[in-house]
């Protein structure tokens, strides 16, 4: 299956001619590697912003619902930008359904992109360089990666040989940047002030990093930018005036151009505000919405109005490829990578055999006591929900200790022994 091949998350699957009708949370295509993952894209443009917008989560309750995957036993890395929200997850899509009901509940979720193992890498490190960017080699998206890792090493869902899997991509992907010195660079703040550039004085709505780099852009050009904030007197970037959000109505109804960037988690304001300014205009505004979610929710088209979100921003860029150089580098790389994570694990079957192990125990003891009771399809898939939740935080402290560096290539002849590991498996 490619890297860019859709599928759909109810589908499970089993190892080429294991015999098995699906694979169970631990992936058992440890037993002959040691690394497993996969990953769930949110991507536009198959995901329309109105879809990201309702799958954004805010630092604090994401932490909460990774500390909560944590608990479980699972690692998870989440990813959220303006234009992705990228899953993954040691293990195979089994695992990845599970984080995804914990981060979403039972949200009916648009289609994702499922990748796999070293597809997964390479999606991520071309993620990390800005290749998978409207705008080639875009300067955030790395910061913005190394943040969800943190975040992710804070909540406990990040450690071991999945930190390392994550650290490779940023590595690849720092390299591969070093190619795209003189290529194309930048972000979707070069886009919203290439659309505004003409124009004499623009208002910008927020204090953040965006709008800090809107900002700086357009007084480079030569644009007077007038920046409305909710603490104007914490705005940390310079502008021609700073005023009050307050007073941002106002800036709908006069200026010609409008770049909104803030970080409300709601609209800013109710639609007859907008209409209200639109009703004063003599000539049209250009309202470019940065935000995620958007800031603005216009209800129709008007001849007063011309309203560019994210994704009209990223379609209207004209998409160039990465150089060859650097496509040629990230291949070579990420397979490099991929080999050395797979093989730095002495304890890769280990950690497979402790994992089927579990695998095996809570599909016997779930079969035996749903016989007992007689239980519904739907009072089945909680017993092996439980199960799976209470092998899972038994078995990861072990399993994180056998993954790390200082410790697991010297405990694995022990856990070996223990789970009968060589004995003529």
């Amino acid at each position: 299956m490619g890297h860019d091949e859709p599928m759909l998350l109810s589908e499970t699957h089993g190892d080429e001619g294991s015999g098995h009708a699906s694979v169970p949370i631990g992936a058992r295509r440890l037993m002959t590697s040691g690394l497993t993952v996969a990953g769930a894209s949110f991507a536009h443009p198959g995901v329309d912003a109105s879809r990201r917008a309702s799958l954004s989560l805010g630092d604090e309750q994401l932490r909460n619902v990774l500390a909560r995957v944590a608990d479980e036993g699972i690692d998870a890395f989440v990813l959220a930008t303006c234009l992705r929200i990228e899953v993954v997850t040691t293990g195979c899509e089994r695992a990845l359904r599970r984080v995804l009901r914990l981060l979403y509940g039972d949200e009916v979720l648009p289609e994702p992109i499922i990748r796999r193992d070293r597809d997964v890498l390479e999606h991520l490190t071309r993620v990390a360089a800005g290749l998978e960017s409207p705008v080639v080699g875009e300067q955030e998206i790395l910061g913005q990666m190394r943040a969800a890792i943190d975040l992710g090493r804070e909540a406990g869902s990040i450690g071991g040989g999945f930190q390392r899997f994550l650290e490779a991509a940023i590595a690849e992907a720092r390299s591969a940047r070093r190619t795209l010195t003189d290529s194309a660079a930048g972000s979707m703040a070069i886009v919203a002030a290439d659309v505004a550039d003409g124009a004499e004085r623009v208002a910008v709505f927020g204090a953040g990093r965006m709008a800090h780099a809107a900002t700086d852009l357009l007084r480079s050009r030569g644009t007077a930018v007038t920046v409305y904030a909710r603490r104007p007197d914490a705005v940390s970037f310079t502008a021609d005036a700073v005023r009050p959000m307050a007073e941002a109505p106002l800036a709908l109804a006069t200026f010609p151009v409008v770049i909104s960037a803030t970080s409300s988690k709601r609209e800013l304001f109710a639609v007859d505000v907008l209409d209200g300014a639109l009703e004063q205009r003599e000539r049209p505004l250009t309202l470019i919405d940065l935000a995620m979610p958007p800031d603005f929710a216009p209800d129709t088209a008007s001849d007063r109005l011309v309203y560019l979100n994210l994704d009209a921003l990223a379609d209207s860029v004209r998409r160039v490829g990465a150089p060859d150089e650097v496509e040629r580098r990230i291949a070579v790389g990420v397979a490099g990578r991929w080999t050395r994570l797979e093989n730095h694990h002495e304890v890769g079957p280990v950690i497979a055999a402790m994992l089927d192990e579990a695998n095996r125990a809570v599909e016997e003891e779930v079969r035996r006591f749903s016989g007992r009771l007689d239980a519904t399809p739907d009072q089945v898939a909680v017993l092996e929900q439980l199960a799976n939740t209470v092998a899972h935080r038994v078995l990861h402290r072990p399993l994180s200790y056998l993954s790390s560096n200082e410790h697991g290539a010297e405990a694995a002849p022990v856990f070996a022994e223990v789970f009968g590991v060589g004995d003529g498996d």
